[in-house]
């Protein structure tokens, strides 16, 4: 069995109760005041965790990237991708304010880096934890140099098959940092039920000993709950305040009525689980 993993006060796997990570994103629309608005009211829906996305736009599009189609859906066709994530980023104060607000709120603040300049930069302002997001797991040399911050990280594994998978985790196997939680993902937003894929944890769960988690991108809370039934300490749900609000993640999100729903559910499966 893996290891308890510890993350500031809260303890990942074992008999303990799941760690649930509202993802805020780019959801805060790059305003500082409305992500602190979001930390708050992720805090009073259940979540141990808020987590956004540390990058520098220019670093992670060229100018000539198209947008995903349910970004088109969500936003002005006009604009390019690098536009929209610009207008959507944080700068690196807003991200220290962001991570002193969640200190005082006792909730857990996470982000998700995109390159070793972020990663340094998170681990700076004393980050407890990363999550990797499914793009970066065949970026072996980028994973491997996050393991080494020996701080547990948890892995997305949305693009990926189980050879891809199998090679990132003998690279990093060799770093002393064995604080690795896999979480089943399904990159598309949203996500339909049937490509959930739960029985993914039973593979890894075979294949890996590492704790699982579910990084869940559909639009209700089915799967998160049955994920729990099969191990899952982990879940990760998008999180806004208004599916309605301009972006590209609202529309694919859970309003803070229908978090809290999910945190409860979730708190009462695990009762209905016992020991």
């Amino acid at each position: 069995m893996p290891n308890l993993i510890k993350i500031s006060n809260k303890k990942i796997g074992g008999n303990n109760k799941a760690f649930i990570i509202a993802e805020i994103g780019v959801n805060h629309n790059g305003d500082l005041q409305l992500a602190k608005k979001m930390v708050i009211e992720a805090k009073k829906c259940g979540a141990d965790c808020v987590k956004f996305q540390t990058y520098k736009s220019d670093q992670v599009v060229s100018d000539k990237a198209p947008k995903a189609k349910y970004q088109l859906k969500n936003t002005s066709k006009s604009e390019t991708q690098l536009k929209m994530l610009s207008r959507l980023e944080l700068t690196r104060k807003d991200f220290i304010k962001l991570n002193n607000f969640c200190l005082k709120k006792n909730i857990i603040f996470l982000s998700t880096p995109y390159n070793k300049e972020d990663v340094d930069f998170l681990t700076s302002i004393g980050v407890k934890a990363f999550k990797l997001a499914s793009m970066h797991l065949t970026e072996i040399d980028f994973v491997n140099y996050v393991v080494s911050k020996n701080k547990p990280v948890f892995i997305s594994t949305g693009m990926s098959n189980l050879n891809d998978i199998r090679k990132t985790i003998k690279k990093i196997s060799k770093n002393k940092n064995k604080k690795i939680i896999l979480l089943q993902c399904t990159t598309n937003y949203p996500s339909k039920i049937k490509d959930s894929n739960l029985n993914v944890l039973d593979t890894f769960k075979k294949n890996f000993n590492y704790i699982v988690g579910y990084s869940d991108h559909t639009m209700q809370d089915l799967s998160c709950l049955i994920s729990i039934a099969k191990g899952a300490k982990v879940i990760e749900k998008h999180f806004t305040l208004n599916k309605k609000m301009k972006g590209p993640d609202h529309s694919s999100s859970f309003e803070p009525h229908e978090f809290k729903d999910m945190v409860n559910k979730i708190r009462n499966v695990e009762i209905i689980l016992g020991s």
